[in-house]
């Protein structure tokens, strides 16, 4: 199954009305219609028949309609659960994930309210926050207990208060996760979303550390504010010289194999058949994203 195209993913209130209505119109390939950090507790319950309303009524176009709820362990994650459902979202967000208990718990409830609602199984995709120390440690078996896993999400403001550490432009206090975050996504055919840069103001900064995350083989980037999702958009998107290469390096591979040859050499490199697999995924996600 193709996975979807995740460069930009905007966090929406799900208490502003305003808000989720202007979000329609933007570039952003997915949106997560928050019921957690972004909504006071005096406003879960609206917030959460609002998300439900605008799931059922908004078209969202070719967007990717995501609801982060409530962990379970509080007293709205399974009021969230029941509500959300109904409404048919692409994919839930599970905060404060620390194991493959909690996710299996998610799945297994989805499964139960999928029956009830008569839907198709296994319809509703699950993502997970990358948020703890314990989520870290285990993100091999968080990634591949359900088949409804879809992507890795991190939360760096969540996990540096857990640990103690403090967020840098360097990002070497998170160098470690973001990598066994790629890892364990690669290895279970998932996506690694990396976590929003907290100041909208800062474009260089943002740009900055979304080519390190990219660079790191990551496939998306939360964001905050409308602002940032255009060099998100293009940070993530494969730039015309690297398309014309993709190009070229697919018609020089098969002129050689119908030669009998399994290497050439292009503009100086060594091709074989693992740059072909590369060249063939930058063509599709220019193509998802044009």
């Amino acid at each position: 199954m193709e996975r979807k195209l995740r460069r930009s993913v905007l966090y929406v209130p799900g208490s502003s009305e305003k808000m989720l209505g202007k979000s329609i119109g933007l570039d952003a390939d997915a949106l997560v219609l928050d019921l957690e950090d972004g909504v006071a507790l005096s406003q879960k319950e609206e917030a959460r028949n609002q998300v439900l309303d605008a799931l059922k009524t908004v078209d969202f176009g070719d967007k990717e309609k995501i609801v982060r709820i409530n962990g379970l362990i509080t007293e709205f994650g399974h009021a969230d659960l029941e509500t959300i459902v109904e409404g048919r979202p692409d994919s839930i967000l599970i905060p404060k994930v620390n194991g493959p208990a909690e996710m299996l718990e998610v799945d297994s409830i989805v499964a139960h309210l999928e029956n009830k609602h008569d839907f198709p199984q296994d319809e509703i995709k699950l993502m997970v926050m990358v948020e703890t120390p314990a989520a870290v440690l285990n993100l091999p078996a968080i990634a591949n207990c359900s088949a409804r896993a879809t992507a890795l999400c991190f939360g760096a403001a969540d996990f540096m208060k857990e640990t103690g550490g403090r967020i840098t432009r360097g990002r070497s206090e998170a160098l470690f996760v973001l990598t066994q975050m790629v890892l364990a996504a690669r290895v279970a055919g998932i996506d690694a979303i990396d976590t929003p840069y907290f100041n909208i103001k800062d474009e260089e900064g943002l740009v900055e550390t979304t080519e390190m995350v990219r660079d790191l083989g990551f496939d998306g980037r939360c964001v905050i504010h409308p602002s940032q999702i255009e060099p998100v958009n293009r940070i993530f998107s494969p730039s015309q010289e690297e398309i014309e290469y993709a190009q070229k390096v697919i018609k020089a591979y098969q002129e050689a194999e119908a030669l009998g040859r399994g290497t050439i050499a292009l503009e100086g490199e060594l091709i074989e058949a693992l740059h072909v697999e590369v060249a063939q995924r930058v063509l599709r996600i220019a193509e998802r994203a044009a």
